[in-house]
């Protein structure tokens, strides 16, 4: 009888050495998914925003100003990712335009980029 009592204790032990074990690791690895899945779209929202940004630098300074004022694009997708793109063109004197352009993921990944173009 004694024995089938010890017997129990150690396997109650093992489980709970077990648990501490494997609960922390499944943690870790739950949390290193996350931060993969943020870095990823963080990466994406980034060469959206930079697309755009070239994608106005590229026509003329007066095509730019045609673009005044702010637009919004709704659920890019890329990647099997979903985005919002907002692009603002502001007029800050008669020959310097400043371009802001804000990428946010679904997942709440946010990037925030802004240049100047002149009229040389």
């Amino acid at each position: 009888m004694d024995k089938k009592g010890f017997a129990l204790i150690e396997i109650i032990m093992a489980v709970t050495i077990l648990a501490l074990i494997v609960v922390p690791v499944c943690t870790l690895l739950s949390q290193n998914l996350y931060s993969n899945l943020k870095s990823r779209e963080i990466m994406i929202a980034t060469a959206l925003a930079q697309e755009k940004i070239e994608e106005l630098k590229a026509i003329s300074f007066e095509q730019v100003c045609l673009k005044l004022g702010t637009d919004i694009e709704k659920n890019l997708r890329f990647n099997d990712m979903y985005f919002d793109r907002s692009v603002q063109v502001q007029l800050e004197n008669e020959n310097l335009i400043k371009i802001t352009v804000e990428v946010q993921g679904k997942n709440g990944g946010l990037v925030h980029i802004a240049t100047y173009r002149g009229n040389y």
